[in-house]
């Protein structure tokens, strides 16, 4: 369980074969092929390295196309969508298969047509119902909107506010226009629907009278004829379109038994755009290619047999001076759901270690310990269990789940430890239902005792940061700087166990020698006598920093006490009426509402501790993921013919 050591490949094969050995590469997902940095410094190997874009252009479209189609099904057809969505087994040589491609994305054709179908007919819809809603007010007036003047008349259509006083418009307009007529049509919450007769001579006049009053023109020029005869052909038109949209609903509806395959296209159609973008990283002169990628060294036998099965030349080395190889964490299914605490923070450097192991003991528990609940422990478990069970998931909602059950059973255990089922619930219920005294038993009771629970939890961290310590003395040794690892960690463990020796039985003289052995030696590193005795002194004000982190995980004690408190004010308002029917949706709600917001919150606090605290003692950050080409699916599991997961 360490991070995988990585060896630097180089394949020379022949350019007819460049596409079969990467499909047996893909097929592998053990090597990461990189563009060959180094050549393409030098211009002669510039000009072998040929992109086809045409290629990866009309992948990406029509992966485009097919995740097109899958929302459209989701959308208009029911297909199921979401987080959980069950993974099917399919072999190899049938998720390969051309036909997949080629009848998936016909059917994602018919379905994208029969969508923009769709589509379009809901603009004319949503554009036709505008102009309804536009010509409603005018529907009582019998005249074609198209007129605009008589030989002597001049026809305005205008709209005003709706808090203007019509008497003020009319007199305005009396006055600028005397023989002109102001003739409301409608009226509604914002608007006067108005119409405006006058003499051609004293159009101009009119207009800008009313204007100062708020009257704006409003034209129809998309219409003839009266707005009624025009309301009732679009009520006709909207009737054709809500036809055609129920069939072509109908039909998209007909389409759903086409999700499976459309899925199963999208995962055929990523792997080909895997290995079209690794094919952008080969240097080519039309003959031969040249390969360079990182392999894992426990899998060199099993790349270098495909490499002989294709008649390559290769050469497999230790990753050479100056390049730093990708980080590939090995771990067993259970420590690898530790892989979303330590990639929220940062992968290893290749040089470092796997914290993983390390942190696997002490998240959980610390999570466990916060939670410290029977009901809400099982609750968890079962959660994670009948999901992973139902769904199959993968990648970080596979390690979600994984650590879900891990840290369901801590948190029974711990609240085995104190009692805890729901808070104080079996107690209560039977109380105040059943009219009995039921104490659970219980180790310790953090109500009634948090000053034990604040020492347990200052314990546990004290035994975190004296591990992580013993790594970085570990890590020394390993590297050949033992000496140096042992001067950072022991003056500290002098000091704390002065100040124990201290605390107990009142002798300062161990105490004296930690603080002089760090006065001695934290400066080590510094030029001269002068600042190597500042920095031994200076180093004593890291005691501080040693409190906070010592302090940091009474955090523990504040989670648990967290949740047990709202746990038993739940109960408590649920058995207040003392009726049965008002206690079940409380104890629902009110116990809901604290595991969702702890799991949250728990998950928080325990990665902060190994973020801050432990981290900060012994881990080298900093690695890039190994990113092989590799089947990267979301709907279906590629079996071999032993009926195993490829990859």
């Amino acid at each position: 369980m360490a991070i995988a050591k990585m060896k630097r490949l180089r394949v020379i094969s022949l350019a007819r074969q460049r596409d079969e050995l990467l499909a047996k590469l893909l097929s592998a997902g053990c090597v990461e092929i990189t563009e060959p940095a180094a050549e393409l410094a030098d211009p002669a190997w510039t000009a072998l390295l040929h992109r086809d874009g045409a290629s990866l252009a009309q992948l990406r479209s029509q992966q485009s196309a097919v995740n097109s189609a899958l929302e459209a099904l989701q959308q208009y057809a029911g297909l199921k969508k979401g987080l959980f969505l069950r993974r099917r087994g399919v072999e190899e040589r049938v998720f390969l298969r051309e036909s997949t491609v080629t009848k998936a994305l016909k059917k994602a054709g018919e379905i994208n047509d029969c969508v923009g179908k769709l589509r379009q007919s809901q603009t004319q819809s949503s554009h036709l119902q505008a102009q309804r809603l536009s010509l409603g007010p005018w529907a009582s007036l019998d005249l074609p909107l198209e007129t605009g003047e008589t030989e002597y008349a001049q026809v305005n259509f205008g709209v005003c506010p709706a808090g203007a006083e019509l008497s003020a418009l009319e007199a305005a307009l009396e006055e600028a226009a005397p023989t002109a007529t102001l003739t409301e049509i409608s009226t509604d919450k914002e608007l006067h629907y108005l119409l405006l007769l006058c003499h051609k001579a004293e159009g101009e006049a009119a207009v800008s009278a009313l204007r100062r009053q708020g009257f704006s023109l409003h034209s129809f020029q998309e219409f003839s004829g009266t707005a009624a005869e025009n309301i009732a052909r679009i009520d006709a038109r909207l009737a054709a379109l809500e036809k055609e949209q129920q069939t072509l609903l109908e039909s998209l509806a007909k389409m759903n038994s086409a999700g499976w395959s459309l899925r199963l296209c999208a995962d055929r159609l990523n792997g080909e755009l895997a290995k079209a973008n690794a094919t952008q990283r080969l240097l080519t002169d039309g003959t031969v290619v040249l390969l360079q990628g990182w392999v894992p060294s426990k899998e060199r036998m099993r790349v270098l047999a495909i490499l002989e099965e294709q008649g390559c030349a290769w050469e497999l080395t230790n990753p050479p001076e100056g390049e730093v190889p990708p980080v590939l964490l090995n771990n067993n299914r259970l420590i690898a759901s530790m892989n979303m605490v330590t990639e929220m923070y940062s992968l290893p450097a290749y040089g470092g270690i796997d914290p993983n192991p390390l942190i696997f003991p002490f998240f959980t528990l610390f999570y466990g310990f916060m939670f410290a609940d029977m009901g809400y422990g099982l609750v968890m478990f079962l959660a994670g269990w009948l999901l992973s069970r139902r769904f199959r998931p993968k990648g970080a909602m596979g390690n979600i789940l994984q650590l879900l059950m891990v840290c369901g059973v801590t948190s029974f255990v711990c609240g085995a430890l104190t009692g805890g089922f729901f808070g104080d619930l079996i107690p209560v219920v039977a109380e105040v239902f059943l009219h009995k005294e039921v104490v659970l038993p219980s180790l310790i009771s953090p109500l009634d005792d948090p000053m034990t629970v604040l020492i347990l939890g200052i314990g546990l961290g004290c035994v975190q940061l004296i591990v992580g310590q013993c790594v970085h003395i570990f890590m020394g040794f390993r590297d050949g700087e033992g000496v140096d690892a042992l001067l950072d960690v022991v003056p500290w463990w002098i000091v704390f166990g002065g100040i124990a020796l201290m605390a107990l039985q009142g002798s300062a003289i161990l105490l004296l020698l930690g603080v002089l052995a760090l006065i001695l030696t934290q400066g080590r590193h510094a030029q001269g006598f002068l600042k190597k005795l500042w920095g031994g002194i200076s180093s004593l004000y890291d005691v501080t920093s040693w409190l906070s982190d010592v302090l940091s995980y009474s955090r523990l004690m504040a989670l648990m006490l967290a949740t047990t408190v709202i746990a038993s004010v739940v109960n408590m308002l649920g058995t207040l009426p003392a009726n049965l029917l008002v206690f079940l949706p409380i104890f629902l709600f009110g116990h809901s509402f604290n595991l969702g917001i702890n799991l949250i919150g728990t998950y928080v606090h325990a990665a902060r501790l190994q973020y801050l605290e432990f981290f900060g003692k012994f881990y080298k950050d900093g690695g890039r993921a190994f990113q092989p080409l590799r089947y990267q699916t979301k709907y279906v599991d590629v079996l071999n013919d032993a009926g195993e997961e490829v990859s």
